[in-house]
């Protein structure tokens, strides 16, 4: 009983020097303060379609509201409307120069749903599966119901899209245990906020992601067996994220955080997994019949070859590309918004820097951090490892000593899991770190405020101009 006094004595002290809502309860809560109106701003204000690949998306998702789950390999069918709004748009993907004017919002403002179904070439998103657009084929779907245009649509399926995405996030919060503060800060990063305010799927893969990450660190913090519902979820965010992007298998990395040695209910999480495994295995075999055409040079099987022949040859290449494009992966991570032609100011990504370690030592774990912070290390590197893998075989021409296509948004979905490691410090340094949940809490400030000013010049030349291309294209 002295022990416990004495630790909620350490706890008291320390959180004087923490901010009055760095609580279990306020900490979502202030998320969503933050959350909510960038993600509001971001759906009406990005031109249509300049999130990364966001008209595959938005093709693949209306293909899910016709109720067509597995798409043909190169696209399919869907309406005339959104195939022609979408050809408006692609030439201000890579080029920063060219701009939404209100004649050209005007335009594509007037286009309607037809009715007539037209191909649509969405090949990069033919291969994902159907759960993760669930909320944007709604979108759709009641956006064709009450006669909205093609423009109004894709702005509503990124609300539903978005809140769905915050109201997970905001979950996650109030589970978390263990990195609670690099989790915040992971939330609300450009490049987050971006995807989150989009119709990608990308924006359920990061927060349900997230979720089991928080899950899992509440249940190891009460050093107990995982309830078979806090399993079942488990299971069904690996099962919905991997269908959507198959790396995402790593996280079953995380599975010895729902066991413990003496499980009373071991064989119904058996069960769980063995059925959730049934869809995965499903729709990894469909991926053969579904993925593109591999890029010039590139080739699996002589990949597999140069991999058998020398093993080593993967985390070569994985550091050969950290050394060439380090900086280039922290910049997709923190906010190279759009088609990555829409960066953040230079010196913002020196304070995010700043804000990301003040959240990793700020991270307030309580108890040893050896165990969770190994699982949390080893899953972090499984899903980057996973991810660089992937690349390497289907998007690096053969013999390359460096991988294409790696972005550091992959890596959104596990990044707090870092945090696991942070010690719990005795209380007079814990006092000092907890300064840092002030730069932590604040620096959203300075994240919407910015984001705000990159995508008005970026995608209008000026605020005037914004206003006017909106109106335009939404109110006209």
């Amino acid at each position: 009983m002295g022990d416990v006094n004495v630790q909620d004595s350490i706890e008291v002290q320390a959180s004087r020097w923490t901010p009055w809502f760095y609580t279990q309860e306020r900490l979502p809560w202030l998320f969503l303060m933050y959350a909510l109106p960038a993600v509001f701003f971001l759906s009406i204000a990005m031109a249509p379609f300049q999130v990364a690949d966001e008209l595959s998306h938005c093709l693949r998702a209306v293909q899910v509201s016709q109720g067509q789950i597995v798409s043909a390999r190169f696209g399919g069918n869907v309406d005339g409307g959104i195939v022609a709004e979408g050809k408006l748009y692609e030439s201000m993907w890579f080029h920063p120069e060219v701009k939404q004017t209100p004649e050209l919002a005007a335009h594509a403002g007037s286009i309607r749903w037809t009715g007539s179904q037209t191909w649509g070439d969405f090949c990069n998103t033919a291969q994902y599966g159907p759960l993760l657009y669930i909320p944007q084929a709604i979108g759709f779907k009641i956006g064709q119901w009450i006669d909205l245009s093609v423009a109004q649509t894709v702005v509503l399926a990124r609300l539903v899209n978005g809140l769905v995405a915050c109201l997970v996030g905001f979950y996650a919060l109030s589970l978390c245990r263990r990195g609670r503060a690099l989790m915040f800060t992971t939330l609300l990063l450009p490049m987050t906020l971006s995807e989150i305010g989009s119709a990608a799927q990308d924006a359920l893969i990061i927060t349900l992601s997230l979720l089991v990450a928080a899950l899992a660190s509440r249940v190891l913090s009460e050093q107990r067996p995982a309830r078979t519902g806090e399993f079942l979820l488990f299971a069904f965010v690996v099962m919905a994220t991997t269908m959507a992007r198959p790396t995402q298998i790593a996280l079953v990395l995380l599975t010895p955080a729902f066991f413990t040695r003496n499980d009373a209910y071991w064989m119904r999480k058996v069960l769980i997994a063995g059925i959730a495994a049934i869809p995965v295995l499903y729709w990894l075999s469909l991926l053969g019949h579904l993925m593109p055409n591999w890029p010039t040079g590139v080739s699996v099987s002589d990949q597999m070859s140069l991999l058998r022949e020398n093993p080593l040859i993967l985390p070569v290449v994985i550091v050969g590309s950290f050394f060439e494009s380090g900086a280039w992966y922290l910049g997709t991570l923190i906010g190279n918004l759009g088609w990555t032609d829409a960066p953040m100011p230079r010196w913002y990504y020196q304070l995010a820097g700043g804000a990301v370690a003040c959240s990793f030592l700020a991270s307030g774990n309580r108890g040893s951090s050896i165990w969770p912070g190994i699982l949390g290390v080893v899953t972090f590197l499984g899903l980057l490892g996973a991810q660089f893998g992937a690349l390497y075989l289907t998007w690096t021409p053969v013999g390359l000593g460096t991988i294409h296509g790696f972005q550091g948004r992959y890596v959104l979905p596990v990044l707090p899991l870092l945090a696991w490691a942070a010690p719990d410090c005795r209380h007079r340094v814990q006092r000092v770190l907890n300064l840092g949940w002030f730069p932590v809490l604040l620096f959203p400030f300075v994240t919407i405020a910015v984001l705000s000013n990159v995508i008005a010049i970026r995608y209008y030349g000026n605020w005037r101009l914004m206003r006017d291309a909106v109106n335009a294209l939404l109110f006209s």
